[in-house]
């Protein structure tokens, strides 16, 4: 490589760097036609689209590189990666298992493999993938926080506490405070809970387990993000002068039948279906066009609560992307009570509705109590909403909230979808 070809590949790494990443196509579409056998400038070219949401373009770069380069672990991962953004878990998981063979100890791979084995519900498998990550590195982020969030569905607070206090990745703070709450630390709970707060830290999930402990012990609920989330729920309708017509509910609902990409293990999901992935990245028309309608809700939804000085409206973050994705239920099914976490705020656009089969029957309900955390016999309220078809809903992503299981021979089909900050 000549001096010249690696100082413009540095400047491409600058704007990777930067998160400058349409300057970054733009320059890198010239680097690689300057250099066209560097396969770092096209590595960077296609994390340039993927991080545009262009994921077609990254996919043919990967796939052209993974052809030209097949001895190269970097680039399976790569590809890997950016099938697993949009729901593709198997074939992910080829790339990983490709790119292992070819580098046993390539940490990103290894850790890529345990969080695709999540997505499938491979529990054993995720954790040895994890562990296998901290025994080249004891010290990595990642790995241990993800390690600690699959202790916690296995119900080992006391493990996946003290694997958050080694780490700083994600939401460990606030998972370290969930698991002291869930060992009945109080004493400790509000000690940590004081800093973490005095820190400004505030999201959803601090919000639901402070929230649930202020029913729970009696005592003022003051968290940051949102201490009234009842009063920000909203419900409204998506009418074709939206943008929204039959025919594209009906290519929204065929592609979920159709099941084009791997459905993902979600465990508390019953007698239903949720798709992998950040549905608004496919190629598919109806993505692009189904995201401009919600964009166009949820300015609704702020222009509403414009007044409103709770955290999650007054600290709206500057930079975040949608993430969609598709639930369908039968008859007998129901969510269990859950919240977004990765969330600020999290919504629900009702595209099939089964007939009423009772009082409540397959609406949505919320509360402040939910993943099983101690009430001391204390009430938690529910609040159930009605909704129909064509209905959206928007809501605090700290929001508790389930599906009412109903009987009937029509599916109930909603989209789902979270504002997610973008640090």
């Amino acid at each position: 490589m000549t001096s010249t070809e690696e100082h413009e590949l540095n400047a491409l790494v600058q704007l990777f760097e930067g998160r400058n990443f349409a300057r970054l196509v733009a320059a890198g579409k010239k680097y690689t036609k300057k250099y066209p056998h560097n396969g770092s400038g096209w590595n960077l070219l296609a994390l340039g689209y993927k991080n545009l949401g262009n994921i077609p373009e990254a996919i043919d770069i990967y796939q052209f590189l993974v052809r030209e380069v097949p001895k190269s672990a970097m680039f399976l991962s790569n590809l890997g990666n950016t099938y697993m953004l949009i729901g593709r878990i198997s074939e992910g998981i080829h790339c990983y298992e490709q790119a292992l063979e070819l580098e046993p100890n390539l940490i990103n791979a290894i850790e890529a493999l345990g969080l695709a084995y999540l997505e499938i519900g491979h529990k054993d498998k995720a954790i040895s993938s994890f562990k296998r990550v901290i025994s080249i590195d004891n010290n990595h982020q990642k790995s241990l926080y993800y390690l600690g969030n699959v202790y916690l569905t296995m119900s080992r607070y006391q493990d996946a506490a003290d694997l958050f206090q080694k780490t700083s990745f994600g939401f460990s703070k606030s998972h370290h405070l969930e698991c002291l709450y869930r060992l009945g630390q109080k004493e400790l709970f509000y000690q940590k809970y004081n800093k973490l707060s005095a820190s400004g830290t505030a999201n959803p999930l601090m919000a639901s387990v402070v929230s649930h402990a202020s029913v729970r012990f009696g005592v003022p609920d003051d968290n940051p993000f949102c201490s009234s989330a009842f009063d920000h729920i909203y419900v409204g309708r998506i009418e074709e002068s939206d943008g929204f017509n039959d025919g594209l509910s009906k290519k929204i609902i065929d592609f979920h039948h159709g099941n084009k990409n791997d459905f993902r293990n979600q465990e508390l999901l019953t007698n239903g279906k949720q798709s992998s992935g950040n549905l608004f990245l496919l190629k598919e028309d109806f993505a692009q066009e189904l995201k401009k309608v919600v964009e166009g809700k949820i300015e609704q939804y702020r222009a509403l609560f414009s007044n409103s000085r709770q955290g999650f409206l007054t600290l709206w973050p500057q930079n975040y992307e949608l993430i969609g994705w598709l639930v369908s239920i039968e008859s007998g099914g129901h969510l269990d009570p859950h919240i977004h976490k990765e969330g600020w705020l999290s919504g629900a656009f009702y595209l099939k509705m089964p007939e009423s089969s009772g009082k409540d029957s397959g609406n949505i309900a919320f509360s402040l109590h939910g993943a099983n955390y101690p009430t001391d016999g204390k009430y938690y309220k529910q609040k159930v909403v009605d909704v129909n078809q064509r209905d959206i809903c928007m809501f605090p992503s700290s929001l508790f909230h389930s599906t009412i299981p109903f009987e009937s021979e029509e599916e109930r089909i909603s989209f789902a979808f979270d504002v997610k900050p973008i640090n």
